[in-house]
């Protein structure tokens, strides 16, 4: 399994949000598993994760299994907004007509 890391990217997400870390392993060729922790930098106390399972299954063509976790804020301008937390799972299929 070869896995690489990066601690900071600022920006990478948007103009309002920082990468605190990201994580990347691959078990083969084909399939791959990344991680990433997301600051929301407006509101200090706002952040997300992300786990995301990737199969290619044919050269531009791909399978993704994505799960987010994380919790947001109503309003930023309130003293003390309600917080919202997410969970979700989606499934997203890639395929090239190219033979």
């Amino acid at each position: 399994m070869h896995e690489t890391s990066r601690q900071t990217e600022e920006g990478r997400c948007g103009k309002n949000s920082s990468v605190f870390g990201n994580r990347n392993s691959s078990f083969s060729r084909f399939l791959t598993l990344s991680a990433l922790l997301q600051m929301d930098t407006a509101n200090a106390q706002a952040a997300s994760a992300n786990i995301r399972l990737r199969w290619n299954y044919r050269p531009d063509s791909d399978l993704f299994f994505i799960y987010t976790a994380g919790q947001r804020f109503a309003s930023l301008v309130a003293a003390n907004p309600p917080q919202y937390y997410e969970n979700r799972f989606a499934i997203k299929f890639t395929y090239s007509w190219r033979p």
